[in-house]
């Protein structure tokens, strides 16, 4: 019996203690016509009472699919409460054959350590689809790089996906309508 409460008393403890730092990128739709606007919502949640002294995060996606339109961040704290906001950044290279693009969606700084008190949307990416295919956003997780995750000691987060599609040109779905006007007419002067 004792034992038993021991077991219980633990994982009480061990539950807890247990850390509950969430972090998500959502986009408002999972299918995109070329030239529309794709907005990309990073929601974000550390443990109440939880100190962080800096926020950091930067999603990467294929940069030949989309195209940034801009990006914008939340306070993660109270005006006056020691947090304060960096200029986030975007940038599109075409280095040794890729394509890599991304957006910069927190930077911020608390120099005696700050809690979060911000609800989500903390930050919101705004992209222009390009060209057809499958895009996968993934954030930055390279330890080193100097551009790596960290949101209240949560070092990676799981990303998102989206499709574009072409949308047939005019002059095509005009051709189409006419062949089958003339096939519907053939037909009625055969009958």
């Amino acid at each position: 019996m004792k034992r038993t409460l021991f077991l219980v008393a633990a994982l009480v403890v061990f539950a807890t203690g247990a850390s509950a730092v969430t972090l998500t990128v959502v986009s408002d739709k999972t299918t995109y016509n070329i030239g529309e606007t794709i907005t990309l919502s990073v929601n974000g949640q550390s443990d109440p009472g939880q100190t962080s002294f800096g926020i950091f995060g930067r999603l990467e996606f294929d940069g030949s699919l989309v195209n940034i339109s801009g990006n914008t961040q939340k306070l993660i704290g109270t005006a006056g409460s020691g947090w304060n906001k960096s200029t986030i950044e975007t940038f599109d290279t075409n280095a040794a054959g890729t394509n890599t693009a991304g957006a910069e969606t927190f930077d911020q700084v608390n120099g005696g350590g700050g809690t979060q008190t911000a609800t989500d949307p903390i930050s919101t990416v705004t992209l222009i689809a390009q060209a057809a295919g499958v895009v996968n956003v993934v954030w930055n997780t390279a330890s080193g790089s100097g551009f790596e995750l960290n949101f209240f000691g949560l070092s990676s987060g799981p990303g998102a996906s989206f499709t574009i599609v072409a949308i047939p040109e005019p002059s095509t779905v005009a051709l189409l309508g006419l062949g089958l006007i003339g096939l519907t007419v053939s037909g009625r002067r055969r009958s």
